[in-house]
């Protein structure tokens, strides 16, 4: 059985009998063009670099645990004049 690359990509939402052709309802760090050969093939996802060069929760020789990772937010309404 021949299975073709999904190159036309991601799939979310339906059941997989009704799916289209070369896509997926599950992929991770892909990409259906390989930039490095110019081709239309799988290739992988380039890599990302470090956006810090510190570590979370050390703080000199000491690590110190995370204990939330939370999102703050604010409205702000301008008043009327």
């Amino acid at each position: 059985m021949r299975i073709p690359f999904p190159i036309l990509g991601l799939v979310e939402g339906g059941p997989s009998s009704t799916q289209k052709m070369q896509t997926t309802f599950l992929c991770r760090n892909v990409r259906p063009f390989d930039v490095v050969e110019e081709k239309i093939r799988g290739g992988k996802r380039p890599g990302t670099t470090k956006a810090y060069s510190t570590q979370c929760g050390l703080v000199g020789a000491v690590t110190h645990p995370i204990l939330a990772i939370c999102a703050v937010t604010s409205t702000y309404i301008e008043p009327e004049e």
